[in-house]
């Protein structure tokens, strides 16, 4: 785990939560290593990474290779419950990740119509500083397709409003570059007026009250109250924008290369994990539309 969530080691936190297995649970000896096994298995595999839902993912796609289904639903079994007991233990420093399931080794992630996400980006206008901020938020999001990690690190000056373009910097300091959609550019610019009047030489785009660079639990906290004011009670979280925008853009006709670039995978397995929910929306259209189906 990062410096960014604990600043116990890995080894100390694993250790804990093992503590925590014996005297609180009252587990079997037998039961905690292997508890402990996944877990450390976990931490290497991730190479001190956040955890987050994209780690999980990889990990997820990993396990299926070389494991069995009962091995594989054990391992996301220690995974979810040592994540339940740290957010339990350390709240200011929660890992935010949406719900994981394996069900016949496949990794489903949550998504939600467009026309919900729509409704909760045009929730606010450009009438602050931090409805226009929130508004602005969710709409980069979910139309770049970036991770948390990646838009608390854009700065003013990763924005290019003459090509349309904002870069990103991924894992390992990896950079891409993501078009800037027609609508996004105009609540950026909304929000960069809002911005622009404030006395700041802060160079990241989105920023808090206090004239600082936000964080992770922030942009969280940002997105769940958004969910919550439009009156839908939605499950909803960063990454299911992330999630929402590259199945959206798979069932309008995005290839499975284009978009492994637009989210920053370093591998197309990684991606492949939206075409089941594709090939659902393909069927569900087909019966709906075709003569013979």
């Amino acid at each position: 785990m990062s410096q960014n969530l604990s600043k116990k080691s890995n080894k100390d936190l694993v250790l804990d939560f093992c503590n925590y297995l014996k005297i609180s649970k009252g587990l079997s000896i037998n039961t905690i290593s292997a508890y402990r096994t996944d877990l450390i298995e976990f931490f290497r595999f991730i190479d001190n990474e956040i955890i987050n839902n994209d780690e999980i993912e990889k990990y997820i796609s990993y396990a299926l290779r070389n494991n069995s289904e009962n091995s594989k639903l054990r391992k996301l079994s220690s995974i979810k419950q040592f994540i339940k007991w740290f957010n339990i233990n350390n709240p200011e420093d929660m890992i935010n990740i949406d719900q994981v399931s394996l069900k016949k080794g496949t990794y489903l992630p949550d998504t939600v119509p467009f026309s919900e996400i729509n409704e909760i980006i045009n929730f606010y206008e450009h009438d602050n500083f931090i409805n226009s901020r929130n508004k602005t938020i969710i709409d980069f999001m979910y139309s770049t397709a970036c991770r948390v990690s990646e838009l608390v690190e854009v700065r003013l000056s990763d924005l290019d409003f003459d090509d349309d373009f904002v870069k990103l910097y991924g894992k390992g300091s990896k950079q891409r570059i993501v078009p800037i959609g027609s609508e996004l550019k105009i609540n950026i610019l909304a929000y960069l007026k809002k911005r622009d009047s404030l006395d700041t030489n802060e160079p990241y785009l989105f920023l808090s009250k206090n004239m600082k660079k936000l964080d992770r639990t922030a942009i969280f906290r940002v997105i769940k109250k958004m969910a919550v004011l439009t009156g839908k009670n939605l499950e909803i979280h960063p990454h299911t924008l992330r999630h929402s925008a590259a199945t959206h853009m798979l069932e309008g006709g995005c290839d499975l290369r284009t978009l492994q670039e637009l989210l920053g995978h370093s591998s197309v397995s990684t991606t492949k994990i939206y075409t089941k929910l594709t090939k659902e929306f393909v069927a569900e259209i087909f019966k709906e539309s075709h003569p013979r189906a």
